[in-house]
């Protein structure tokens, strides 16, 4: 998902337009119409009419609030409700408000620093939530089903591991232990890349199990001999990780180039998604 998207399903920047419209609202509907103005019309003088300035000011207040009302629902749905449950955006809703109702009331005194204002505004908003999307992102590459599962003195896991790259097949895995491990080769690159957008890349191999087992008084994890991988890896070229890997110290912007095989128990007729982090790491999250 690019930058662009990603900005606007934020409740932030349609919170901003719908302040924008909101203080343009207030500040028309302060301002008192001067229905007593003299107008030069052919060398005589006409009287405004009030109702009709009246009737001006009104419309374009209603037009602006409903402007903003617009902005506002696109924050509740296009990011949806969950996104904005926070305090903060009805914070930043009213401070932006307050200040557009200021920089259009008093247009004159302060409109130049209103203009400058708005931009600094804009760009901290921008690099906020650049920042929010570039270090909490992550990329699902597979879901696991645990189909059925025993345990005892034979512990053994069926498991439905389905890729999510359309095209490929649905696996069906029988494997001994109660423990899964995705196997997964992560190119991770340094932060400042991450915040301009760069995404750790990976090369999903397969799933590997193991079993927990005692060991001089001590519990340990065993390494099964049950694995699967894939005939076609998902993601990166093998030929591209290999030169990643030997090459690790020189290409810059590069932070590590590793394997990651994190360990998840099992649990009968639950299902798990693999998602790889943008600054790297592996998350297994169970999921409805």
């Amino acid at each position: 998902m690019g930058f662009s998207f990603r900005f606007f399903t934020s409740p932030f920047p349609w919170l901003f337009l719908s302040a924008i419209f909101f203080g343009a609202a207030l500040s028309r509907a302060s301002r008192t119409p001067f229905g007593t103005a003299r107008l030069p019309l052919g060398g005589r003088s006409q009287i405004c009419d009030s109702e009709r300035a009246k009737t001006i000011k009104w419309i374009f207040f209603s037009l602006y609030l409903s402007l903003c009302l617009v902005g506002f629902l696109c924050a509740l749905f296009i990011p949806g409700l969950k996104k904005m449950s926070n305090i903060l955006h009805l914070y930043f809703f009213l401070g932006s408000s307050v200040f557009f109702f200021l920089a259009f009331r008093f247009k004159k005194s302060i409109g130049a620093l209103a203009l400058f204002l708005i931009i600094a505004l804009l760009v901290v908003v921008l690099l906020f939530i650049q920042s929010l999307t570039a270090f909490t992102g992550e990329t699902e590459i597979a879901q696991i089903r645990v189909i059925d599962i025993q345990v005892g003195d034979k512990e053994e896991m069926k498991l439905e591991l389905i890729p999510s790259k359309p095209g490929r097949e649905t696996a069906i895995i029988e494997m001994a232990g109660t423990y899964f491990a995705p196997v997964v080769s992560v190119v991770i690159f340094d932060d400042c890349l991450v915040f301009m957008g760069v995404k750790t890349w990976y090369r999903f191999r397969g799933i590997t199990s193991f079993k927990l087992e005692k060991k001089n008084g001590e519990t340990v994890f065993r390494q099964q001999e049950t694995d699967f991988y894939f005939p076609h890896a998902l993601g990166i070229s093998e030929r591209l990780w290999s030169f990643y890997e030997r090459h690790e110290r020189n290409i810059p912007g590069v932070r590590s180039v590793q394997i990651e095989m994190d360990l998840k128990r099992a649990r009968e007729l639950s299902s798990y998604s693999v998602r790889v982090q943008n600054d790297g790491g592996i998350q297994i999250i169970e999921v409805d």
